[in-house]
């Protein structure tokens, strides 16, 4: 069984439709931060799947490398998140 395009791009809108909805609806700062890797992840599915789709043949990599860098993003504003959060509970 094969996914398709159309539910790799279902899948990526709802998890950036989740990560904004937390985004917004959090009021400090370190719960916001949590909705921003759910956008990139969700931005990082779009990509794999429309290079999945789109390399008819030829093994084009750019989709799987720009997610990869999307996923390095999302792990450096999680630390930075924590850190954030780390620095106010010592106060």
């Amino acid at each position: 069984m094969s996914a398709s395009l159309v539910a790799a791009l279902f899948v990526a809108a709802a998890l950036v439709a989740v990560g904004v909805f937390t985004a917004v609806w959090r009021r400090d700062v370190t719960a916001a931060l949590g909705g921003i890797p759910l956008i990139l992840g969700g931005a990082g599915v779009a990509f794999v799947g429309v290079a999945r789709f789109a390399a008819a043949g030829s093994p084009h990599l750019f989709g799987q490398e720009f997610a990869v860098l999307l996923a390095i993003a999302a792990v450096a504003l999680l630390a930075l998140g924590l850190g954030i959060a780390g620095r106010e509970g010592a106060r």
